[in-house]
Formats: C-alpha cells, sequence, structure tokens
C-alpha cells in the first residue's frame, strides 16, 4: 500500500504512524479534511489530505498531504502545534522529512 492509499483511507479515530529520519510518532487522527484534485483555468490544482493528530504524550500534529497523480505531484509537511516567540500557540512547521506512514491496525496489508 502506497502512502497516498494509506493517508487516504485514515479517518478519525484510525492510529497512525508517522516515519521521519529522527523520529517515529504514533498517535490516534482526531480530525480530517480533504479536498480532491481539480482541473482549473490555472491548470492542475493537486488536492489535500489533512490530518490532525494527538498523540499519547498530548502533542497536537497537523500532517498536511499534497498530491496529483498526473503529474506525480505529492508533498507531505508535518506540523506541531506550540509555542511561538510571542507565547502565543500555532502550528508550527517541525522541518522533519516524512518518509512513510503506516495505518498500523490496517495499512500495512496489500
Amino acid at each position: 500500500m502506497t502512502d497516498q492509499q494509506t493517508v487516504l483511507a485514515l479517518e478519525c479515530t484510525d492510529t497512525i504512524q508517522i516515519h521521519t529520519k529522527r523520529r517515529t510518532l504514533m498517535g490516534i487522527v482526531y480530525q480530517c479534511e480533504h479536498s480532491k484534485p481539480t482541473l482549473s483555468c490555472r491548470g492542475p490544482e493537486p488536492g489535500e489530505h489533512v490530518l490532525y493528530v494527538t498523540t499519547p504524550s498530548n502533542d497536537l500534529y497537523r500532517l498536511q498531504y499534497c498530491y496529483y497523480d498526473e503529474y506525480e505531484n505529492t508533498e507531505a509537511k508535518l506540523d506541531q502545534y506550540g509555542h511561538t516567540p510571542s507565547g502565543n500557540y500555532a502550528w508550527l512547521r517541525t522541518h522533519a522529512t516524512v518518509e512513510c506512514i503506516v495505518n498500523p491496525t490496517g495499512g500495512e496489508q496489500a
């Protein structure tokens, strides 16, 4: 199963593992947002699947997965909810490269 198939199949309450070069995040999806790829007057617009994930230590993450099959555009960004220098809370880029996304309760089945 590809990352894209795994990501698009994940729904609220599903378990998820996000593997990066430095660590593996394990958590539960608590919110999903999805927009399908479209063809507009500006050209192909990638689809986006956004998963909001909470970990056992109550850290919050946002995984943004953009995809468009026709020209093999896939990109994943990982944000963490945390303190900004001003003391407010906001989504902060982790700059971690997402290497693999797995649903341990069924995402690895071919």
